[in-house]
């Protein structure tokens, strides 16, 4: 049973590599047929290229490797897996466009930033002007951009950061302890320095 198995196997193969599908490259000694080349283990017509890995590119076509190719006018994206419109900036959708960027109504990748809110300058009351984010110290001079004045301390904190009591900043969500020194949510400042644990069903 098992030879004959074996046996119809052969033939079956003989009779696939015979067929039309071998034939329309090669004919029957293992050449390429008139108006034909080879390419690797396969044969080329005329008008396409032979890529470095044998394998034949339509006439205009761009090669991405792998055995795939993308057809006139488009490029090779995502590692050679899909095909997007030619030109550096165009797309068709999102995947087309490197991280950050998106696919516009006009088919091409704009960088997907955030509206920055313009501020107005300052002018102090000596008459300096501050710029855009920054504000007036009462000593002359403005604040870097960004960080504002605790008008109580003079102290200077960036965003993120409040005024401390006393002096200094402290984390906006931080239990502040006076002086820049602050405790986590849910801990509460001891006199002596230092943080511990608020008791349960109590308040801060």
């Amino acid at each position: 049973m098992l030879c004959v198995l074996r046996f119809f196997l052969i033939s079956l193969l003989l009779t696939m590599l015979s067929g039309p599908a071998s034939a329309q490259f090669q004919d029957r000694y293992g050449q390429c047929r008139a108006g034909q080349f080879k390419c690797g283990s396969t044969c080329c017509s005329g008008g396409q290229r032979c890529s470095f890995d044998g394998n034949c590119i339509p006439l205009g076509g761009t090669y991405c490797g792998g055995g795939r190719t993308c057809g006139p006018f488009e490029r090779c994206v995502a590692g050679g897996t899909r095909c997007a419109p030619a030109g550096q900036n165009k797309c068709r959708s999102r995947l087309d466009c490197p991280g950050g960027s998106i696919c516009n109504a006009r088919g091409e990748c704009e960088r997907n930033t955030p509206d920055i809110l313009e501020l107005p300058s300052l002018t102090c009351d000596d008459g300096r002007i501050c710029g855009s984010g920054s504000s007036c110290l009462p000593g002359g001079g403005c604040s870097r951009p960004g960080w504002y004045l605790c008008e109580k301390t003079g102290s200077q904190c960036r965003q993120g950061f409040k005024c401390s009591k006393n002096q200094g900043c402290v984390p906006v969500k931080a239990v502040d302890c006076g002086y820049g020194k602050w405790c986590k949510p849910g801990e509460q400042c001891l006199p002596e320095g230092g943080c511990e644990k608020l008791p349960a069903a109590s308040d801060p």
